[in-house]
């Protein structure tokens, strides 16, 4: 497909990949096969807790990777959106890669999307393949659907309790250090892949949320990714890290597929993170 959006990186090897794709997945035969021969994962949704002292406690539900296309079922949508609805959310942080090889499947996102109305907002950022597809285009139909995208921006979800939005760091343009201000006393990053670590280097924050790995998408028994593009996207596959200066890295294995309809040992999940004071055990 021709680059459409404002990405770099965007060869021409990509470009004929692409081309072969859209025209080999007519119909959408690899989704739909995959889910009838019963070899559709379901999504999982994994829970995490994180003590931020002197905060009211936030709930985050964080989804990434939705990838609607010809190698996703919209039934996998379903089931995620429905996920996310059910975790009832303070705010909805999204990680990008909404669509793939084409910027018009955006529209089933958006649709499912503008069921949701988490009390603190929707947030979104970009991933590569959205701004290889059209950047623009996904962007009108995600605020329509009453999301805010961030491009290197900070927003104030609470009194103390801040949101970066990071560019793609692969295929976007670099944020502009510092990303929080002095008074900040919760900080997450939300940006589409572990890369953007390189970029951030030692800035403080609370929690980062990411994608873009897929967990290795084709795994081996015991989660292990056979193939996941970037040395950090390697190290850093799926699961929490602990990245230093009390940082924790938390990267997705997302929803949606691309290149492959299949999941491997890398199911895809949706993340719901619950931030606050340290829980205190009753004394025996």
């Amino acid at each position: 497909m021709p680059l459409r959006g404002r990405g770099a990186r965007y060869t021409r090897a990509r470009h004929l990949v692409e081309w072969a794709l859209h025209q080999a997945y007519r119909g959408h035969w690899p989704a739909r096969l995959t889910r009838a021969v019963g070899m559709q994962r379901t999504v999982r949704v994994v829970r995490h807790q994180l003590a931020i002292p002197g905060i009211e406690p936030l709930r985050i539900a964080f989804a990434s990777d939705l990838h609607a296309g010809p190698t996703t079922h919209p039934s996998v949508h379903d089931e995620a959106f429905a996920q996310l609805a059910a975790a009832k959310p303070d705010v909805l942080l999204l990680g990008g890669d909404y669509v793939f090889l084409h910027a018009h499947y955006i529209h089933a996102i958006a649709d499912r999307l503008s069921a949701l109305h988490p009390p603190l907002g929707i947030y979104a950022v970009m991933g590569n393949h959205d701004l290889w597809a059209d950047d623009a285009e996904i962007a009108r139909a995600l605020t329509s659907a009453g999301a805010r995208i961030l491009i290197n921006e900070r927003v104030e979800l609470r009194p103390g309790v801040a949101l970066a939005g990071l560019d793609d760091p692969w295929t976007g343009t670099p944020p502009t250090r510092p990303l929080f201000e002095a008074t900040d006393r919760a900080r997450i990053v939300l940006v589409h892949a572990p890369e953007a670590m390189l970029d951030l280097e030692d800035e403080p924050f609370e929690l980062a949320l990411c994608g873009h790995t897929h967990g290795g998408h084709i795994a081996l028994p015991g989660e292990i990714p056979v193939l996941v593009p970037g040395p950090l996207s390697r190290r850093y596959a799926h699961g929490r890290h602990d990245v230093g200066d009390g940082r924790t890295l938390i990267v997705s294995r997302g929803v949606g597929s691309t290149e492959v309809a299949l999941r491997t040992y890398a199911d895809p999940d949706i993340l719901v993170v619950d931030l606050g004071s340290p829980v205190r055990l009753p004394s025996s």
